[in-house]
């Protein structure tokens, strides 16, 4: 009940009125009430707009709320979060939200620079071969998981940043739809490097999401040929295969898949299919 305070009595609604929780100005504070204080609970009738020279203030808070304070509008950008929270309310006009989307940006390339670093030092020191065998030991789907990722990285680490970089591109095409582009991407990183196995595993199912399943079969033959630990190259083999109608040897690229990687997602229930097609055709 807040109809007792001292800042309430003799307002016009009273106690009849919106309440917001207000961060204070530090330096107002122990200016004028001798200490820091919290956060503030303010009748709205209490609030008035303050001119652009005094709307930056000061308090801890603060970084946990705003990205930062833009001086030309008197604004202060929020957090993402608040920006999720608030989806209807106005951005400022400033360049902070450009600024914060660059500098997460800048922050996401060192940290995949980071960990591609330490991807290729793993594969150097033979790491991949390790991880393989955790994989194929694995008791359950969520025990593989991790093995499954780190797997897929390291066959996925190139030292080259331009053939990196194309493979995002691709990544970036594939998202939207342009299979063109991704294949084409993935073109010019083969010409960079036609012995990595992951390039020719990108496009095998490249060609298979554009109904290519000759060319997939082909580029998934050539990436087992550079690297046959390559699991995901082994299930868009059998893939291929399928969408050939090649059941039987659809199953064995399955099975092979499956040797590899027992929880390969999507294989088992491709096997499934492949022989029930095997058997319809067989009954025709």
């Amino acid at each position: 009940d807040v109809s007792g305070w001292d800042g309430v009595q003799g307002l016009p609604s009273g106690a009849d009125q919106p309440f917001y929780r207000m961060v204070p100005d530090m330096g107002d504070c122990v200016g004028l009430l001798g200490g820091p204080r919290g956060v503030r609970y303010v009748a709205q009738e209490n609030l008035e707009e303050l001119p652009l020279s005094e709307r930056a203030i000061s308090h801890e808070l603060l970084p946990h709320f705003f990205d930062g304070f833009d001086a030309a509008s008197g604004t202060f950008l929020p957090v993402q979060q608040l920006r999720y929270w608030y989806s209807r309310d106005p951005l400022p006009d400033t360049g902070l939200a450009v600024l914060a989307a660059e500098q997460a940006a800048a922050a996401l390339d060192k940290l995949s620079a980071l960990l591609h670093s330490h991807a290729l030092d793993a594969r150097g020191a033979g790491l991949l071969e390790p991880l393989m065998l955790l994989l194929g030991a694995a008791g359950s789907a969520a025990d593989s998981a991790a093995a499954e990722r780190a797997a897929l990285a390291l066959l996925a680490a190139h030292p080259s940043g331009e053939v990196r970089e194309l493979m995002r591109a691709s990544e970036r095409s594939v998202e939207g739809d342009d299979l063109l582009a991704a294949r084409g991407a993935l073109d010019e990183a083969l010409d960079i490097d036609a012995g990595h196995a992951e390039l020719f595993a990108r496009r095998a199912a490249v060609h298979l999401r554009a109904g290519r399943p000759e060319a997939g079969l082909s580029d998934a033959r050539d990436a087992l040929q550079r690297d046959a630990r390559h699991f995901a190259a082994r299930t868009l083999e059998g893939s291929a295969l399928r969408e050939l109608r090649r059941y039987d040897e659809a199953v064995d690229a399955f099975e092979a898949a499956l040797r590899l990687h027992p929880w390969a997602p999507g294989v088992v229930p491709n096997i499934f299919k492949a022989e029930r097609a095997r058997r319809i055709l067989g009954n025709a």
